[in-house]
């Protein structure tokens, strides 16, 4: 989630919890769904979209969405790309999590100054592909992400890290990853992404931020279909056609945040 600002500072922290195996009752879950469905003004006839809160490098209390159909996405790990070497960040910040919470991995690639993924050779690429399949290797996790804001240059190298990981993952672990909004036109490099899902951030999104929502507005353009990511500080209307509906928080999520947001309002 390269366009939030990372002002805490990750120290000693205890380390995250495994998934519990409770789940939802099933009258249980149909009322939350329900209810949900009602805070996002769907019609009568349509599903609910999928929530997903966004859980970022910073103490995070999520134990009030207990008995509500509502996924996590973690930072698991931040991995700093040089032209040479890889430098490994890992979550150091506390994550509570209610019983039966289903959780996402989500890993940041950060490229170091002058770097460029473009000139990883085939091994390179494989030894990162090896690494991201190493890290999403949890009891506790159900899907991988991958945050990395390819730059023109980079997204044929992109696509290959891509195929590699997909290749190296159970065929049980969907492989996602977020976007940038301008990647979601037709013909765009994500057709050739092995990837269950594309998410385009619909925020910090500069001076075309406008154009983009405009755009968005009218339903999700391929190959971008089905999901999408919002921000509370810079909230619109979710548009048409979401399945799965990821949230940001720049704040720590409170139960009055989350409620805020499931409602469609500006806090």
């Amino acid at each position: 989630m390269p366009r939030a600002s990372a002002t805490e500072t990750p120290r000693g922290a205890a380390p995250l919890p495994l998934r519990a195996s409770a789940v939802l009752t099933e009258s249980g879950g149909r009322w939350a769904a329900l209810l949900l469905c009602t805070l996002l003004s769907c019609t009568p006839a349509a599903e609910p979209p999928r929530v997903v809160l966004w859980a970022w490098e910073r103490p995070e209390d999520l134990r009030f969405l207990a008995g509500k159909p509502v996924d996590v996405a973690f930072l698991l790990a931040t991995l700093e790309l040089t032209g040479t070497d890889v430098f490994e960040h890992p979550r150091r910040q506390p994550l509570r999590l209610p019983p039966g919470v289903s959780l996402e991995a989500t890993v940041r690639l950060e490229m170091h100054r002058g770097a460029s993924l473009a000139d990883f050779t085939p091994e390179r690429l494989r030894a990162l592909a090896e690494r991201l399949a190493t890290l999403a290797h949890r009891p506790d996790v159900t899907a991988l992400q991958l945050d990395f804001d390819a730059r023109e240059s980079e997204q044929d190298a992109y696509v290959a890290l891509l195929q590699e990981t997909r290749r190296l993952l159970p065929p049980t672990v969907p492989l996602s990853i977020t976007g940038l909004a301008s990647w979601c036109v037709s013909g765009s490099w994500l057709e050739l992404a092995p990837v269950s899902e594309v998410v385009p951030q619909l925020f910090r999104m500069g001076p075309e931020a406008s154009t983009f929502r405009a755009r968005f507005a009218q339903g999700l353009p391929s190959p971008c279909k089905g999901s999408v990511g919002l921000a509370l500080d810079e909230w619109q209307p979710v548009p048409p056609g979401v399945s799965t509906l990821y949230l940001f928080s720049p704040r720590p999520w409170t139960p009055d945040a989350f409620a805020r947001a499931v409602a469609g309002m500006k806090p």
